[in-house]
């Protein structure tokens, strides 16, 4: 594994062929099990890929990667081929679901799986922790584990998993011997344990994984992050990063990708009396939505048949290289591939410290170039949970670090284009059915005057095809474009 300073996350080593254990019809116990397994052998080098259920087709990815792959039948005899590597089980309580997450945290510090009592005996696996009738209840196996466990894992990511549950994370935690937590940031225990963790964090380091509550578990975490200059990646179900971080399919280079789009298509577009529209799919800074429902929208022919912007984290450079690639080398014209939200990772601008914002920039400039050239970046701004706007000074530090042709910033109720620091910022109105994005595309083409509509394309309810019939509807007053054209375009009016 190869992790320098500067780099946002680790490198695996490259997998040569994989084992493959099929887990579908796994109980919760043997998957636990076999992500731990798979946390510990994938850290030297990457050699086990489970097979999960997945919006894409569970077999997808793994035979778009092409690997040499090994069938094994079962848990058990995954553990069998990896004994010598293991170095025993801790055992969580079932009476205190936060004791999976301690005993995960455990297994990456000790080489160990997360087994059952009778799985361990089974196997021949030496009880190297037992956390059963240790704690009172999650709060204490907490503060427990930050006493004694949090000293010996890696600052460089905290990663949150849902302890009710196997997770799809934990390989990762495993491998990377991270700290692994389910804490929900408006309860007072929880966020005073939450704050003790990311206070002791390096400044822009990532939190992977996600929050409870959904989205009021979303917004007060990722402030609560952002406050520490720690941003979000969202990844709890994110499947085999472990193996996908090694495999490290070149990416059509910047200079290949800008003159195919120059000869192609890509000239500059005059400036006329139109509503301009650009529709951009939300929930891109998600791996796991990279990797399954983005990968399943993807593959939908009515994809190309309009311009669209493609959110993606661009951390998929670290985390999973080969699933970018796929995106950069089966685009077509019309899809444009946009950073964020907000950049590297998830974050709120307001609130993140202003002597540490430079850092986060500087990585989205480092990484938002890989996606296209220039970058284009989306953002969400939130503070106490209310949408802002982006400040001079915010924009600023885009402007600076990243050089993009401009900003796309999502809201929920409102779309505006406006110049800021000399930056085009266009701030989108969500939509989440085709009947909706209508009725805001006929209200702004009662101006007779030229528009700027960035619509936020809700990408759990709409698809390609849905923009597209939206898209094939409108008459000559618009025009639909994508967001670098849109953003240039914006700038030629202001």
């Amino acid at each position: 594994m190869n992790w320098p300073e500067g780099q946002a996350l680790p490198h695996f080593a490259s997998p040569g062929g994989v084992d493959v254990v099929d887990l579908r019809a796994a109980p919760a116990a043997d998957v636990l099990l076999a992500l731990t397994v798979q946390g510990v052998v994938n850290r030297t080098r990457p050699r086990i890929w489970l097979v999960r259920d997945a919006d894409e087709g569970s077999h997808t990815w793994l035979d778009t990667l092409a690997l040499p792959t090994t069938p094994v039948a079962g848990v058990d005899a995954l553990v069998a081929r990896y004994r010598r590597e293991i170095r025993g089980a801790v055992l969580a309580d079932p009476a205190v679901p936060a004791t999976r997450n301690v005993a995960t945290t455990l297994a990456g510090l000790e080489d160990a799986v997360v087994a059952e009592p009778e799985a361990a005996d089974r196997l021949g696996l030496p009880v190297v922790a037992d956390l059963r009738g240790r704690f009172g209840g999650g709060a204490e196996a907490y503060r427990w584990a930050v006493d004694r466990l949090w000293p010996r894992t890696t600052r460089r990511m905290l990663v949150g998993i849902d302890h009710d549950g196997p997770g799809f994370l934990r390989d990762y935690a495993v491998a990377n011997r991270a700290f692994a937590v389910w804490a929900h940031p408006a309860a007072r225990p929880d966020r005073a344990l939450l704050k003790r963790l990311l206070a002791d964090m390096p400044a822009n380091s990532p939190y992977l994984g996600w929050w409870p509550s959904g989205v009021s578990g979303e917004s007060r975490g990722t402030e609560l992050a952002s406050r520490h200059a720690v941003y979000v990646v969202p990844a709890d179900y994110a499947h085999n990063l472990t193996v996908l971080s090694g495999v490290r399919t070149p990416a059509p280079s910047f200079v290949e990708r800008v003159v195919e789009r120059v000869v192609e298509r890509h000239r500059p577009l005059p400036l006329e009396e139109r509503t301009y529209v650009t529709f951009t799919m939300t929930d891109g800074d998600n791996l796991q939505y990279c990797q399954h429902a983005m990968r399943r929208l993807w593959n939908l022919p009515e994809r190309g048949q309009a311009p669209l912007n493609w959110t993606v984290s661009p951390l998929l450079r670290d985390a999973a290289p080969a699933i970018l690639a796929y995106y950069q080398r089966t685009a077509t014209p019309n899809d444009l591939l946009v950073a964020g939200p907000s950049g590297a990772g998830y974050a709120y601008p307001r609130v993140w410290p202003r002597r540490e914002f430079g850092a986060f920039t500087r990585q989205t400039g480092e990484y938002a170039g890989d996606l296209a050239h220039p970058p284009v970046v989306n953002v969400l701004n939130r503070w106490h949970r209310v949408d802002r706007d982006l400040t001079a000074r915010e924009v600023a530090a885009y402007a600076r670090d990243v050089q993009p042709v401009g900003l796309l910033q999502h809201w929920t109720f409102r779309h505006r284009t406006r110049m800021v620091a000399g930056l085009p910022v266009a701030t989108g109105r969500l939509v989440s059915t085709v009947d909706e994005c209508r009725r805001v595309l006929a209200r702004a083409a009662r101006s007779h005057r030229r528009r700027f509509v960035s619509i936020g394309v809700l990408a759990w309810s709409l698809t390609p095809a849905d923009v597209a019939t939206v898209a094939a509807e409108l008459d000559d007053r618009y025009r639909v474009v994508r967001a670098d054209d849109f953003l240039h375009l914006a700038r030629l009016a202001r």
